[in-house]
C-alpha cells in the first residue's frame, strides 16, 4: 500500500465525510434540500472509489450500501425520513472507524452486521427498520416540489437539471464519476497515473475543465506536515530571543554608532514580520473546533428528550492550532453539561413560560490579541447555594471554607475535581471530571475562565485565550535579588501598594483595591523565597491579576519571550517553564494560578 496515497486519501476523505455529516443534519431540518442530498451522495461515491483503489473491500461494501440508500432518496423513489437520516449518520460513524484502521495500515474490518441489514432494509423501502428514539416520528419528510434533481445519463454520469453543466471527473472504480464543484481527489489522480492507459471522461462531459480548475486550486494550496511547521516556529523563536539580546546589548551604544542602531532597528522589524508570518501559518478557523457540535447536540438532546436549537457564530475567527487541538474535549464537556444540567425538559420550560425549544449558543469572538469562546444556554441557571451544599457533602470544601466563599468563588466550585450536583452518575455526566478538564486545559493554554449565570434565565461560560501560543509576552519582576517572568495575559494592571489597604484575617491576607473590590494578597517573597517582603522596610510594587494582588520588589519591564519547557518540573509546580531574557540570563516563568493556590495553603 502506497503510504503517501493512503495519507492523501484519508485527509481528503475525512473532509468529505465531515461535509456529508453537516449536509445530513441540514437535510434533516430542510428535507427538500436537493443540493445537500446530492452532496452526501457524491461524498460516499468518492470515498468508495478511493477505497476500491486501496483494496479496502469492506469499506467499499459499506459505502456502496449507503450509496444505494442515497440513490433511492435522490431519485425520489423513497422519501427522506428520520430513520434514514439516522442510518446515514450511523454509517458515517462506521466509515470513520474504518478510516482509523486504515490509518494504522490495517484493512478495515466489516461494519456491524445489524446496522448493515438496517441500511439495506431502509433502502428497500422499510421505514421502520431503524430503532426509534422516544417520541420520534417515522412519518416521511416530504420533498419540495419543483426542486432541482440529478439523474444519470446514458454514460452513467450525473446530470444536474438546475445547473447549465455539471463537471464529471474520472473515477478509479467507474471510469466516469460524480464530482461537481470539487477537484479530482488525490487517490483518483494516483489511480489514473498508475494505470496502463488514462481513464477517459464520457463524451460531452466537462471533465477537462473540472481538472483544470482542480489543478489551479491545488497550485494555491500546499499541505505541510505539522511537525515541520512547529520546527520552523521553534527556529523563529530562537531568532526572537537573539533579537532581544541584540537589542539589549545595543542599548549602551553612543550616537557615533548610529549606523549599527539603524541596522538593529531594521533587523527588529524583519524578525517581527517573519514571526508574524509564521504564526499566521499556525492559525486555524474555529470552524474546525465547532464542526462536530451539531451532531453532538442532535444526538444528546434526543437522548435526553429535550428540544434544543444550536446557534454557532464566529466560525471564521482564527486561533492558534495548539488551542484548536486542545479544546475539542473541553468544548464537548461544556456542551454536554449545558444539555444535561442547564437546559430543562420541554414540559418544565412550558410551565416556566419559556419557549419549549431551548437555545444553545456557541460563539467565538476576536478581541485584539485574544480570542473568547462562549458557551451559553437559556436554561435554569446555576443555584450557588446548591453548588456550595453539594461541594461540602462531597468533601470538595469544608463547612468553614464554605462560609467565607464569595458568589464568584461558589460558582468556580463547579470546576473542582470530583464536584457534581448529580446524585447518580450517568453516561453523560455526574462523575465530576468534565468541568475539571475544562479548567485544567484553560490554565494549560494560558487562558481565562469565567462563569456568568442567572437563575431561571441561563448560564454563559467564557474562555479567553491568547491569539497565538508560539510567543509569550511576559513582564519581568524582581523579588529581592531574583528575577522572574509573569505572562502578561494574567495581568490586569500595576498598582502602588498602600500598607493601610492590607487586611489580615485568620492567617489570610487581602487587599482593598478600591471601595468595592477586595482581592487575595500574594506575597511572592513568602511563596518563592519563604521570607515575606517587609512592606514598611522594603520598596514594593503590586501586580493585579485575576488570582489576586502579587506583591514584588520591583517591576522591571515587558518583553516577548519563548517558553522553554522544564521536563523535571512536578505536577503543581509554581513555574510554567523558563525563558532567556534580553540580557542572556535564564528566567523562570511563573504560573499565576499555582502561586495563588500555594499562598492559600500557606506554603
Amino acid at each position: 500500500m502506497d503510504l503517501e496515497i493512503l495519507q492523501d486519501y484519508l485527509v481528503e476523505s475525512r473532509e468529505l465525510l465531515q461535509k456529508a455529516q453537516e449536509d445530513a443534519l441540514r437535510l434533516e431540518s430542510e428535507p427538500g434540500d436537493e443540493e445537500a442530498l446530492a452532496s452526501i451522495f457524491r461524498a460516499f461515491h468518492t470515498v468508495k472509489g478511493g477505497a476500491g483503489f486501496l483494496e479496502a473491500d469492506h469499506l467499499v461494501e459499506w459505502a456502496h450500501d449507503l450509496e444505494d440508500l442515497l440513490d433511492k432518496l435522490r431519485s425520489h423513489s423513497l422519501p427522506v425520513t428520520r430513520e434514514r437520516i439516522d442510518a446515514i449518520l450511523s454509517g458515517i460513524d462506521v466509515i470513520e472507524s474504518m478510516f482509523e484502521e486504515l490509518a494504522q495500515e490495517q484493512p478495515p474490518r466489516p461494519g456491524p452486521a445489524e446496522m448493515s441489514r438496517t441500511v439495506k432494509m431502509l433502502a428497500g423501502g422499510d421505514s421502520q427498520a431503524g430503532a426509534q428514539s422516544p417520541g420520534q416520528e417515522s412519518d416521511p419528510i416530504p420533498v419540495l416540489a419543483g426542486a432541482p434533481a440529478e439523474e444519470e445519463d446514458a454514460s452513467g454520469a450525473l446530470v444536474t437539471r438546475k445547473a447549465a453543466e455539471a463537471p464529471a471527473v474520472a473515477d478509479a472504480e467507474d471510469a466516469s464519476a460524480v464530482e461537481e464543484s470539487r477537484e479530482t481527489s488525490a487517490v483518483e489522480t494516483a489511480a489514473c497515473r498508475q494505470s496502463d492507459s488514462p481513464s477517459a471522461a464520457p463524451a460531452g462531459s466537462t471533465a477537462p475543465k473540472a481538472h483544470a480548475k482542480g489543478t489551479e486550486s491545488a497550485e494555491k494550496m500546499l499541505r505541510v506536515d505539522a511537525a515541520r511547521l512547529d520546527a520552523v516556529m521553534n527556529q523563529v523563536g530562537e531568532l526572537v530571543l537573539l533579537r532581544n539580546r541584540l537589542t539589549s546589548a545595543l542599548e549602551g551604544l553612543t550616537k557615533e554608532d548610529e549606523n549599527m542602531m539603524r541596522i538593529a532597528r531594521e533587523m527588529d522589524l524583519r524578525v517581527s514580520d517573519l514571526q508574524s508570518s509564521v504564526m499566521t501559518l499556525r492559525m486555524q478557523p474555529c470552524r474546525r473546533l465547532f464542526q462536530q457540535l451539531p451532531r453532538v447536540v442532535r444526538d444528546v438532546s434526543r437522548q435526553l428528550g429535550k428540544d434544543v436549537q444550536l446557534e454557532i457564530a464566529g466560525e471564521e475567527v482564527e486561533i492558534d492550532k495548539t488551542v484548536v487541538d486542545a479544546l475539542s474535549g473541553p468544548i464537548m464537556h461544556l456542551i454536554r453539561n449545558s444539555l444535561d444540567h442547564g437546559i430543562e425538559l420541554p414540559e418544565v420550560r412550558k410551565r416556566a413560560n419559556k419557549p419549549v425549544a431551548a437555545v444553545l449558543r456557541v460563539t467565538a469572538i476576536h478581541l485584539g490579541d485574544r480570542v473568547r469562546i462562549e458557551v451559553a444556554d437559556d436554561g435554569k441557571g446555576i443555584d450557588r447555594r446548591l453548588v456550595v451544599r453539594k461541594a461540602v457533602e462531597k468533601g470538595v470544601i469544608t463547612g468553614d471554607e464554605a462560609a467565607h466563599l464569595s458568589d464568584q468563588d461558589a460558582l468556580e466550585l463547579i470546576f473542582r475535581p470530583g464536584f457534581s450536583t448529580k446524585e447518580q452518575a450517568s453516561e453523560l455526566s455526574g462523575r465530576g471530571v468534565g468541568m475539571d478538564v475544562v479548567k485544567k486545559t484553560t490554565d494549560k493554554l494560558r487562558g481565562r475562565l469565567s462563569v456568568n449565570t442567572q437563575l431561571g434565565q441561563g448560564t454563559t461560560i467564557s474562555m479567553e485565550f491568547p491569539l497565538t501560543m508560539a510567543v509569550l509576552p511576559v513582564l519581568y519582576l524582581r523579588v529581592r535579588q531574583d528575577t522572574y517572568a509573569l505572562p502578561t495575559s494574567a495581568i490586569d494592571s500595576l498598582i502602588d501598594v498602600e500598607e493601610n489597604r492590607v487586611h489580615r484575617i485568620t492567617g489570610h491576607a487581602s487587599y482593598r483595591v478600591d471601595g468595592t473590590q477586595t482581592v487575595p494578597l500574594v506575597d511572592l517573597g513568602a511563596v518563592l523565597q519563604n521570607r515575606p517582603l517587609e512592606m514598611s522596610a522594603e520598596s514594593i510594587e503590586g501586580v493585579l491579576t485575576e488570582h489576586g494582588l502579587f506583591v514584588v520588589s520591583e517591576v522591571l519591564g515587558d518583553e516577548d519571550s519563548v517558553v522553554k519547557p522544564i521536563d523535571f518540573l512536578p505536577d503543581g509546580s509554581l513555574y510554567q517553564g523558563a525563558t532567556i531574557s534580553g540580557r542572556g540570563s535564564v528566567v523562570l516563568i511563573l504560573d499565576a494560578g499555582a502561586l495563588s493556590a500555594a499562598a492559600e495553603k500557606g506554603l
